[in-house]
Parts: structure tokens; sequence; C-alpha cells
């Protein structure tokens, strides 16, 4: 199956066989689970995974503000600034969606189809 997710907007509405939610609400939970005890937490297992210990963050701090870091990217030098925590949701369906097209009956159809015909006569 290719990987053809797209990110879903916060209005959309999510549903399985015991739950129909809106997706800003579920983000809203999200943020909620992963606030400053949830941060604790990946604290915890980075530092006993040997990574060292990152610093801490509450939760205006990890989804508002950002926190000051360097970032190195791939072929770049290190870059001062900040980092902040976003969540989101992405979907891919099933099947792709078809398109309906719609036939334009109106009269101005008509009358470029006689146009063209009296251009080709």
């Amino acid at each position: 199956m290719k990987n053809n997710f797209q990110q879903i907007d916060q209005a959309s509405v999510l549903s399985w066989e015991t739950c129909t939610i809106k997706t800003s609400q579920l983000i809203s939970s999200v943020y909620q689970c992963l606030g400053d005890e949830g941060w604790e937490n990946v604290r915890d297992n980075l530092d006993s995974a040997g990574s060292g210990e990152i610093p801490e963050m509450n939760r205006k701090l990890l989804f508002i503000e950002g926190m000051s870091c360097e970032i190195l990217q791939p072929g770049k030098n290190w870059q001062k600034g900040r980092v902040r925590m976003k969540v989101s949701f992405e979907f891919q369906a099933d099947e792709p969606e078809i398109e309906v097209i719609e036939t334009n009956t109106s009269e101005s159809s008509l009358d470029d189809i006689r146009h063209k015909l009296k251009q080709v006569n």
C-alpha cells in the first residue's frame, strides 16, 4: 500500500465502531496527556536509554512558545532556535476518491457549442 497519508483538518470528524470524535477534540486530549507529566516520562525514558538528560519543560514551552535549542540538519551547519511539539493526525483513504464531474447544461454552454459549430461550417 502506498503512503498517501494527508494531514487531517481539525474540523474533520473521525469515527470508529465505538467512538465518533472531532479531530480537534482528539488533538486536545493528546496535548493533555503529553503535558508536564507525560514530558517527565519522555525525559526519564531518554535518560534511561543513555541519551542524556533533556531539559525540563512545561506545557506552555512544549506546545506554544517552544524551547531554546540547537539543530543540526543534514547538509547544514548547527543553528540556534526554538523547538516545540505539534500534534496532528493524518488519513489515507482505502479507495481513491472519485471526482464527480458535473455536466453544465446551462444556456452558455449550448451557446459555446453553437459558436464552435458555426466556426467549423
